[in-house]
């Protein structure tokens, strides 16, 4: 026979590491880095250098759709699955905005880590700063964008500033840092070093509804914008 406290501490332990788990399901985002005209979508934890692969974590992303996007055209582009991500077949050459969803993710029971039912959906955006000084729309139902000013950046949620959102900014050398955007849906956020940053952001929306003969209690959208900042600290 266990001894009770034995089976109380494995208890324990399954439990924590059921949480764990889940936070790290929980975290887990899409994004989009760019090495000159190829462009890569990772998921994982960008600030964990943590990228997921197939056969694997890689595989819960079923049907990622990527867009290239241009003052004048917003065109379709095909993504090829590959074990460390998914590659874009085209990047249009010139730097261009490319923005990824994927919705096609199934329901899930986060119930145990306070959430409820959710349908989680996954966006990803990579925009060069210098196309901020022109005004940009939002093209992703959750969405960060940069604006002319270095380190000011605005969320919209579909179409319309989001305000009272938390924003993280990742630095090339994983320093992190939140803030809270305002009643705009503007946040600033430090860039002090050069490099690639990925800012991400989450919003619950309380709708609830059926996906794939599943009921959900909630929308839970995740977002990414990915920059390059050309200034700053080595």
């Amino acid at each position: 026979m266990m001894h009770p406290q034995l089976s109380t501490l494995r208890g324990l332990l399954a439990a924590a590491l059921c949480l764990a788990t889940l936070s790290v399901a929980q975290a887990h985002s899409l994004w989009i880095e760019r090495s000159g005209a190829d462009a890569t979508v990772y998921f994982g934890e960008f600030e964990e250098s943590a990228r997921e692969r197939s056969p694997g974590r890689l595989d819960e992303m079923p049907a990622p759709r990527a867009r290239l996007l241009t003052d004048t055209e917003d065109s379709p582009v095909a993504l090829s699955k590959r074990p460390e991500g998914f590659v874009f077949a085209s990047t249009g050459g010139s730097p261009r905005t490319l923005i990824v969803e994927e919705q096609a993710v199934g329901v899930r029971d986060w119930t145990a880590y306070g959430l409820g039912i959710v349908k989680p959906l996954f966006y990803a955006r990579h925009q060069p700063l210098e196309a901020a000084r022109a005004p940009s729309t939002p093209a992703l139902p959750l969405d960060i964008l940069p604006t002319a000013n270095r380190g000011v950046f605005k969320v919209f949620f579909n179409g319309q500033p989001l305000a009272g959102t938390e924003v993280k900014i990742v630095a090339p050398n994983t320093w992190s840092q939140e803030g809270k955007t305002d009643a705009e849906g503007r946040v600033r956020l430090p860039m002090p070093w050069r490099g690639q940053y990925v800012l991400q952001a989450v919003h619950m929306e309380r709708t609830a509804g059926t996906y794939d003969g599943k009921p959900y209690e909630a929308r839970r959208h995740r977002t990414t914008l990915t920059v390059v900042s050309p200034r700053g600290q080595r």
